[in-house]
């Protein structure tokens, strides 16, 4: 699993400064990335099951709604990994930013993903975002 990681989040770069490359790569790489795919799972269920089948609220099922989630599903990703590298006591650099913007990316991939999988469950958003 860390071997996918590393590959998937060194694609932008080594992380700089080098001296912080095994703190990346053991801790830092899986923690959020299997916080990203966790994320990106859980909105898409709330999108498409809890509020859209569960509670049935017809009137939230459109494109824009959808996009609603999948920027915030951005927006807390870009969070996370800021978060994990300070958790880490990484140093301050600039790859911080580019990690968590690599990861806001990833993120919308995954919810992109897992909506097409997951939206024919949804009895009235099977069709969002198309």
């Amino acid at each position: 699993m860390k071997a996918f990681f590393r590959f998937l989040y060194e694609i932008i770069g080594s992380p700089q400064p080098p001296a912080d490359t095994p703190v990346y790569r053991d801790v830092i790489f899986p923690n959020i990335g299997l916080l990203n795919i966790g994320l990106s799972l859980a909105l898409v269920v709330v999108f498409y099951y809890v509020i859209n089948r569960a509670m049935g609220v017809a009137t939230f099922n459109k494109g824009r709604h959808w996009g609603i989630f999948f920027f915030l599903n951005a927006v807390l990703a870009f969070i996370i990994a800021i978060w994990q590298a300070n958790a880490q006591q990484a140093t301050e650099h600039s790859y911080i930013y580019w990690l968590a913007t690599w990861n806001a990316v990833l993120g919308m991939l995954w919810f992109f993903v897992f909506s097409l999988l997951l939206r024919r469950g949804s009895t009235n958003a099977s069709t969002t975002p198309f």
